[in-house]
Parts: C-alpha cells; structure tokens; sequence
C-alpha cells in the first residue's frame, strides 16, 4: 500500500493501481527511445503488473500499532513482502513469459543476499526462473533485455512520484526519493545522466524535464482517503472498506 498521511486522515493507493498508472504514463514513451519496439507490448505488460502480487493483501491491508499508521510498502515486513513478491511474478508468467523475466529481476533488485534464509532462497529461485524463461528465447538479447528493465524502473518511479507526493506539493516538501528528480537508468541512451528533474507546476500538472514522452498527456489513479476518526470509530479494516473511492487526474508537459 501507498500510504500519505494528513493531519486527519490517509490516503491509500493500492500498488496494483500504482502499476495500472505506471502503464499510462510508460504507454506514452518516445518511440525513439524505447529500444526493441518489437516487445513494447510485453514490457507495458510488466508495468502494468509488476506489483499486482499485492492485490490481496492490499484488500485488506494491514495496520502498523507501533507507528499507527497503516503500513506502507516501504516498512512492509520483508518475509511478507517475498510471498507476495513470488506470488505476483507466478501470476505474470502466466500471462506472458518475457514481463515476468522482467518483474522478476525488478523484485530482485529489492531482495538482499544475506538477509536471511528465504531472502536468499527467493534470490536463487528467481534467478532459475529468469535462466528457464530466457532459454526458450532464441533471440534473447541482454542488452536489449535491460534496457526494457530500465523503462519498467521509470515507469515505476514516475508512478511512485504521482502517488507518494501530494498532488501541486512544493519542490522542497516532495516524498525524499524524489527531491532530486527521477533516477535515469544508465542502460538507456538519450537520457540525461543520472535524473531526470521533477516538479509539480499545480495542484494537477507535472512538468519533466527534456520531456522523453510523445506529447503532453493526462492520466488518473484512484485512491481512498480514510479518516483517523473512523479509524478509530470503526477499526482499519471496516474504516477502509467504508471509505469513498476518488480519482486524482494529472497532466504531465515538458519543462520550460
């Protein structure tokens, strides 16, 4: 779950449909920079699924008593986050091989050797599958192959971009991953090195710099936006099932 907090409320953002609009804004990525055209649809797909192993849990998300606050993807317990890791790339690939090549080496990038046992089990595991996977491509191509990776991390960082920060925040007060712009994978060319910069102009438009899109678009996620008091009235679960599902909409244009 993405989690903002308010002073009396927070807003929720089921990571699926973070995925979902990650899909929206990578949809409109520059044919010229997109390499291996041929395959655009499989890594749309890995975009739009990469966290989809988080459906069920964020239908009943869980609540953090020592923060009381729900928790986030980013504190989300470790061992958890490997089931739902494993069972999200399971479901890919059962849709398409090469998106869960792809979801496999994203999750992967977010597991640690020596974390543990099932840390390392979930690493060795995912590596055969890639080598499984990757042997029934007769033409696969590395290069290729992490490039397509580096759409799906900015895909993944844009979306995260929309969903962590509060919709015309100010530069200075933006999500901490955020402050200095977008990380740039190194495997794309025609980047700027390193980030790209970021910035809400108002409550609903966000500009990019040495805008890498076709043209200027629009795209919307949906949220709930859950009150502390009925969190406190009601308990989490109840408070979150009862709350109004509502839309944000965002315009992405090119810096000036």
């Amino acid at each position: 779950m993405i989690v903002r907090e308010r002073k009396d409320s927070f807003i929720l953002v089921e990571q699926d449909c973070h995925g979902r609009l990650a899909e929206q804004i990578m949809s409109h990525w520059k044919e010229e920079l997109f390499p291996g055209e041929e395959d655009r649809s499989s890594v749309l797909t890995a975009v739009r699924l990469h966290d989809v192993g988080w459906s069920p849990f964020d239908k009943e998300p869980f609540w953090n008593d020592s923060k009381q606050a729900p928790y986030r993807f980013t504190d989300f317990p470790l061992p958890s986050k490997i089931v739902l890791y494993r069972q999200g790339i399971d479901a890919v690939e059962t849709v398409d091989a090469y998106s869960a090549m792809l979801c496999s080496e994203h999750y992967s990038h977010f597991v640690s050797g020596g974390d543990g046992e099932q840390s390392d089990d979930f690493l060795e595991y995912e590596r055969k599958r890639r080598a499984r996977l990757e042997s029934a491509f007769a033409d696969f191509d590395e290069t290729v192959f992490r490039q397509h990776y580096g759409i799906l991390q900015l895909g993944d960082n844009f979306s995260l971009y929309c969903c962590v920060n509060e919709p015309g925040v100010r530069k200075s007060e933006e999500h901490p991953f955020f402050v200095n712009g977008i990380p740039a994978p190194e495997s794309l060319p025609g980047l700027p090195d390193h980030r790209l910069a970021i910035q809400f102009l108002d409550n609903r438009t966000i500009a990019v710099e040495s805008f890498p899109f076709d043209a200027p678009f629009e795209v919307s996620y949906p949220y709930k936006e859950v009150r502390k008091e009925d969190i406190r009235k009601l308990g989490f679960q109840k408070a979150y099932d009862q709350a109004d599902q509502h839309h944000t909409e965002l315009r992405f244009v090119p810096q000036t």
